[in-house]
């Protein structure tokens, strides 16, 4: 059984890997000239940068922490803390928002603590949950706390009018923390949430792309095409040509819009469908700074435009010791944009301003900045969204193509769940 792979990410080798160890035929093919989609690093004068955004290693699967820890060998990662936070009208506020209600102003704490209050009892009457996702924030959360935190952090996240969103998506990644806990936290009582996250580890060294080229190294190097763009997916008598080679298996983790500009024979209603899977781009902009380190933390949240465009700030010289000089620090910028984003210098200099001014760093303490965009970063989960991937998964499965992976599968998947759905996969196979 032949395999052709569509796509070089962390879905797209761990399949490699893990089919290899079955003793099967593949072949991988990746458009870009290296491994690593969403997962990618770079290393400008010494500072890592993860190029998509800052990622870390936790799962709720102790197998797949194994599979990634043991790709990284012994002694080359890191252990972390979870130390994150909301950066809230100058002050900090514990993360999730909800368990740091004694960290806002008085009023802004009953306000919130009064809509949670009520909205747990209107859930537990049997309301039941909204399709729409702003109606959803307020189901969940209440008045206050949307009005503070949820509504502008997701709306400068997804750039888009959260009415316009499903609520589909959220099931399982947004936990319920319990009433109790936030009345405890009201009155300065800490509790924790996301307690799944509460320890989290990172690669030593390069970056998180390290995991990628770790498991990718210990494969067969010619079976692997970097820099190799499939311009054409045909089905012929049972089986599939790749660019004319025939195949046995396709498995696809491209992301399904630019899988629909290569497959053959996609009829119309299907191609409408396709053309209806929306996507949030990002822009990572990696802030290095000659000083140590301000803080301890692992990654803030900035909900309000007014501090700047980015929504979330990783301090990516804390996740490891070597991911920046001695003596030296960097921040990672998450700007999530639609369509087309000017980040020249004007915009650049412009964000050094606003981690000055929120006393992130000083301005001419920074040494550099730079910037990598990536189209494909969140899922948008529009009112038509299930309807399309319906359509076109039943396309694509009449024709035998299998899917996985974040944008492959078009499902908000975390590196570790992409691991875990390939291990899934191939342990069901033939």
């Amino acid at each position: 059984m032949k395999t052709a792979i569509l796509g070089g990410g962390i879905t797209g080798v761990t399949l490699a890997a893990l089919l290899s160890e079955k003793g099967a035929d593949w072949r991988l093919f990746e458009a870009s000239s290296r491994l690593g989609g969403l997962c990618r690093s770079e290393t400008v004068d010494g500072f890592v940068a993860d190029t998509a955004g800052g990622h870390i290693i936790f799962s709720k699967h102790q197998e797949v922490m194994d599979f990634i820890l043991g790709a990284l060998g012994e002694g080359n990662h890191h252990r972390s803390p979870r130390k994150s936070a909301i950066y809230y009208r100058d002050r900090y506020v514990q993360y999730p928002f909800e368990n740091g209600l004694a960290d806002l102003p008085p009023e802004d704490n009953f306000a919130c603590l009064a809509g949670y209050v009520e909205s747990n009892y209107r859930r537990r009457d049997g309301e039941p949950a909204p399709t729409n996702f702003r109606e959803w924030c307020l189901w969940r959360f209440g008045e206050g706390i949307c009005d503070k935190f949820m509504f502008p952090y997701n709306e400068k996240l997804w750039n888009v009018d959260l009415a316009e969103m499903s609520s589909c998506w959220v099931a399982g990644r947004v936990p319920d923390a319990p009433v109790e806990d936030v009345l405890r936290s009201s009155i300065g009582i800490r509790t924790e949430g996301y307690s799944h996250q509460s320890t989290f580890w990172y690669p030593l060294e390069g970056g998180f792309e390290t995991i990628v080229t770790k498991i990718a190294g210990r494969l067969d190097q010619d079976r692997i095409h970097v820099g190799r763009r499939v311009t054409s997916l045909e089905f012929e008598d049972g089986a599939y040509l790749v660019d004319g080679e025939r195949y046995d298996r396709v498995v696809s983790t491209i992301p399904l819009p630019e899988l629909a500009k290569i497959v053959a024979g996609v009829p119309d209603a299907v191609s409408r469908a396709f053309r209806g899977l929306q996507y949030t781009s990002l822009a990572s902009v990696i802030v290095a700074i000659d000083a140590p380190p301000r803080t301890d933390r692992s990654w803030i949240y900035f909900p309000h435009e007014e501090t700047g465009p980015f929504n979330r700030l990783t301090h990516l010289s804390n996740y490891s010791p070597r991911n920046a000089p001695d003596g030296a620090s960097s921040v990672m910028l998450e700007v999530t944009y639609r369509g087309e984003l000017d980040a020249g210098e004007d915009f650049q200099r412009g964000l050094v301003r606003n981690l000055a001014d929120c006393q992130v760093c000083e301005e001419d303490r920074v040494l550099f900045t730079k910037v990598w965009k990536n189209k494909y970063a969140y899922i948008l989960y529009t009112h038509d969204l299930e309807e399309n991937l319906a359509t076109v998964k039943s396309w694509l499965a009449s024709r035998g193509v299998d899917l996985l992976g974040r944008f492959g599968n078009y499902d908000y998947f975390n590196s570790d769940q992409c691991i875990k759905a390939v291990m899934d996969y191939v342990a069901a196979l033939d």
